[in-house]
């Protein structure tokens, strides 16, 4: 018979052995602090369980949480030694423990895997006594206490795949979420993960290769899948940057050997092999608590995610906005050679206002091309994945466990928009088809203006011969590909910098909005027009140069934007310097309000009334100093004017 003894609502006892039976928690146990529960088969935790330990939990086999698991002290100890392999998993695809042990001593011993799509959290410290601990697929493990790494290990790893490019001839940007010894080698720590599927507690050490033709090897796979001889990476193309000013002498060369520390980033091209994407397998003790790394102005470092979880970029932007304020993920473009100059790839960027894909050929980039894949950069970065950060001030980079998410690679994508914030993806395409994106966000829970923002305006780190950007501040000398700002006013202009190299059509286009239903409008300031981009793209045939005030991003047609009253055009609007704006006008101008904006786009004030028959309008305006929109309202046009308030 087999039975399935329902446990009761409350079950809290103090020393208990539970044999030979399948235990189902259906009601609430409670496993109180110095307790002691030991159960020796699989043990289920129901969709209307609760399993709460405080306690010490002793499995003999699987643990299967369909229902919701809480731990404030103790220990779940996964330990057996008649089962070599022992299972988490579960429809609630997580489970929470205080801490955790694993110690598998059966013949043939393996440890404990973990579901694909699992989230293991806990709380405090894993200790390694005997056995491995596999994440499988897309599973992660998640530490949330505070401070440095408290795990320890007699004998046992944990092992978590990631996949990369398949290509010799492209770059991946790596970190790694496991560590020997507390550092990263690729020899010992990185391993060919081909038949992970059916080998998943024995993967084969990845080999390396050197000089001509520079290509790494595939794997060989006996009939059955097994890896009979390992995938091979070809060490010229293992690299680090360490605090460099950008120059690509600044390049540091590694080997197999070679070792990183956690959060240490490193370029590592594919082994030439046929599948979509080759599967690696780390293999080492988890990385788990604080890490971090001094920079200086100025200075830019290859860092990574240092966890076997996603990374949240917001929560670590929010950490660090006093040195880094974006981050830049290497993106190969189709790459075919091994040569500098053939290189395709473009750095997509990540920061508080949203992402944006690198300039790459349209086709590659998804909702641009028919088939394309490459997409912006989402909040969570995912396991082992690395990037570049550019230091704004000095300081350390600090990493920690609160930065930790769990969002798999599979849903990472699907992000949740805040409905009050809008968005507008601006495209530029130049004759050879490489495609830029501009992200314009406007967040009115932000503190962000029409300066410059850290965290919200990102540079652009790669700017072609033929680009676009954003120019902030006034200042041409920095290119922008995101842009945040406070919320939206139809007033509002955000001035473009184009630079082209090469005859032909360059197109502006509206490539997408996110809960933005105005009309985008691009304004050609020299021949005082606008193009309606929300209708149709714009061709621009122009000589080689740089335009860097000649357009803008504006919200009005040219005949709103355009005082066709000369009289209005003849009124002279300014702050007095004594608390007053002054409007200066016609007497016979017909003057139906007045108002003015601050730079978020705010409306601060109106003026309705005593604006007749004046030739000089005294505002009152105590507001603080900045810079501030007056608007002029006629019967048939309106001006506006920027003001400094001091």
């Amino acid at each position: 018979m087999n039975l399935k003894p329902k446990l009761l609502p409350v079950f809290v006892l103090g020393i208990c052995s539970l044999a030979n039976a399948q235990i189902i928690n259906n009601g609430i146990i409670k496993i109180t602090t110095n307790t002691n529960v030991f159960v020796q088969d699989e043990y289920t935790n129901d969709t209307s369980g609760n399993h709460v330990c405080d306690g010490n939990f002793y499995l003999n086999s699987n643990f299967v949480n369909n229902g919701t698991t809480s731990a404030s002290s103790g220990t779940t100890y996964f330990k057996s030694a008649t089962n070599n392999l022992l299972t988490l998993s579960g429809t609630s695809d997580n489970a929470n423990f205080y801490n955790l042990e694993i110690d598998v001593t059966a013949a043939d011993k393996k440890g404990v895997s973990v579901a694909n799509n699992f989230a293991l959290q806990v709380a405090n410290a894993v200790h390694f006594k005997s056995g491995d601990l596999r994440l499988v697929g897309e599973a992660q493990l998640i530490q949330e206490h505070a401070g440095t790494d408290n795990n320890t290990a007699v004998s046992g790893k944990l092992l978590v795949d990631q996949q990369g490019t398949v290509s010799p001839f492209q770059y991946d940007y790596w970190s790694s979420p496991v560590t020997n010894g507390g550092m990263f080698s690729l020899s010992g720590g990185k391993f060919d993960g081909s038949d992970a599927v059916i080998n998943a507690f024995n993967p084969t050490q990845i080999l390396f290769n050197s000089g001509s033709p520079y290509n790494g090897l595939p794997s060989v796979l006996d009939g059955g899948g097994n890896v009979t001889t390992a995938l091979t990476i070809n060490t010229r193309w293992l690299y680090k940057y360490s605090r460099g000013s950008g120059s690509y002498a600044e390049w540091i060369a590694l080997n197999g050997s070679s070792t990183l520390l956690p959060g240490e980033g490193y370029t590592m091209k594919g082994p030439n092999a046929l599948t979509a994407k080759q599967n690696y397998v780390y293999y080492g003790l988890p990385n788990n608590g604080d890490y971090q790394f001094a920079i200086t102005t100025g200075e830019s470092i290859l860092l990574g995610n240092p966890y076997p979880s996603a990374l949240d970029a917001e929560k670590f932007l929010n950490d660090n906005i006093s040195v880094v304020e974006s981050l830049y993920f290497w993106v190969d473009g189709g790459s075919t050679s091994h040569v500098l100059s053939d290189y395709l790839g473009g750095y997509a960027i990540r920061n508080l206002t949203g992402g944006t894909p690198p300039s790459i050929a349209s086709p590659l980039i998804s909702g641009i091309g028919t088939s394309g894949t490459v997409t912006a950069p989402s909040q969570y970065v995912p396991i082992a994945k690395g990037f570049f950060v550019l230091a704004i001030g000095s300081g350390n980079v600090v990493f920690n466990n609160s930065q930790r998410y769990f969002k798999t690679d599979s849903n990472r994508l699907v992000n949740t928009l805040d409905t009050g914030n809008k968005y507008l993806r601006i495209g530029y395409e130049d004759p050879e088809g490489f495609h830029r994106q501009l992200l314009l966000g406007f967040m009115p829970n932000s503190s962000a203006d029409l300066s410059y923002n850290p965290g919200y305006d990102a540079i652009q780190l790669m700017t072609r011969e033929d680009d676009v950007f954003f120019i902030i501040d006034n200042n041409p000398n920095k290119q922008y590909a995101i842009q945040g700002v406070n919320g939206f006013s139809e007033f509002m202009e955000f001035p473009i910098g184009l630079v082209i190299s090469e005859a032909g059509t360059h197109q502006l286009m509206l490539d997408a909005v996110e809960n933005f239903t105005e009309t985008v409008y691009l304004k050609d300031n020299l021949l005082n027009i606008t193009h309606d981009l929300t209708a149709s793209n714009l061709e621009i045939n122009l000589p080689a140069g740089d335009y860097l005030d000649r357009f803008s991003i504006v919200f009005q047609p040219a005949e709103t934007l355009t005082t066709s009253n000369p009289e209005l055009e003849q009124t002279l609007v300014y702050y007095n310097g004594e608390n007053h704006i002054v409007v200066s006008k016609p007497s016979s101008l017909e003057v139906d309000s007045i108002d003015v904006y601050n730079m978020l786009g705010q409306h601060i004030l109106s003026v309705s009334e005593n604006l007749k028959n004046q030739n000089k309008i005294l505002i009152p305006f105590t507001n603080s100093q900045g810079v501030y929109l007056v608007v002029i309202n006629s019967k048939s046009s309106k001006k506006s004017t920027k003001i400094l308030k001091y």
